[in-house]
């Protein structure tokens, strides 16, 4: 019997050190963001699409995906974040089906599904609970700024174009605050493997 756990949380939450401690105690992860990748890598149905949309100015000389010009005209402009997610979305699913069959057949007791925009693409009916990682907003810009060299605005806006904490927080199952020391934070997902019986 496989347990799918969704694993969640805003940027710079801290959510990739709950997924490689996961990780470490044997989950098997499905990572959202290599998956989204995948789906528009160089030669695939999702970058023809885009190009199709977009234009090739949003493509790198070796004709690839460039990332952070698409990402910075779709994070300042809602229509076009949604052109792009109308995309991106269904070839994900897809792909994140298919992951999970396969970890179903091969009988993998926990699977986390790591997805940041876990409740905006509706992921969570793939699993039996979802975790998600938070820590304040202020915490969050200051992460933004020191980790990508972000100003406080571009920080702000990265945060604003998702979901908020608060909405993020009410829709999961189970809250991991990672606001202070990273033991402190990975004692709250170990008490939780243990309450379930997953380690």
């Amino acid at each position: 019997m496989t347990y799918i756990l969704g694993l969640t949380g805003g940027i710079a939450a801290g959510k990739s050190t709950v997924s490689l401690f996961l990780r470490k105690k044997g989950a098997k992860i499905i990572d959202g963001d290599r998956v989204a990748r995948e789906v528009v890598q160089k030669g695939s149905v999702g970058l023809s699409q885009i190009v199709n949309i977009f234009g090739e100015d949003y493509l790198t000389s070796t004709g690839e995906l460039n990332r952070k010009k698409l990402g910075s005209l779709v994070f300042n402009d809602k229509n076009k974040l949604k052109q792009l997610t109308d995309i991106t979305g269904p070839l994900i699913h897809k792909r994140i089906e298919d992951l999970i069959v396969a970890a179903r057949v091969a009988d993998c007791r926990l699977l986390v599904l790591d997805i940041p925009l876990l409740f905006e693409g509706n992921y969570q009916k793939y699993c039996d609970s979802v975790m998600c990682v938070w820590v304040p907003e202020k915490l969050q810009v200051e992460r933004l700024v020191a980790r990508d060299g972000y100003t406080e605005q571009q920080a702000q806006q990265r945060i604003l174009s998702q979901m908020s904490n608060e909405e993020r927080c009410i829709l999961a199952d189970v809250l991991i605050d990672n606001s202070k020391q990273v033991e402190e934070t990975l004692k709250q997902v170990l008490k939780w493997l243990e309450t379930m019986e997953l380690v």
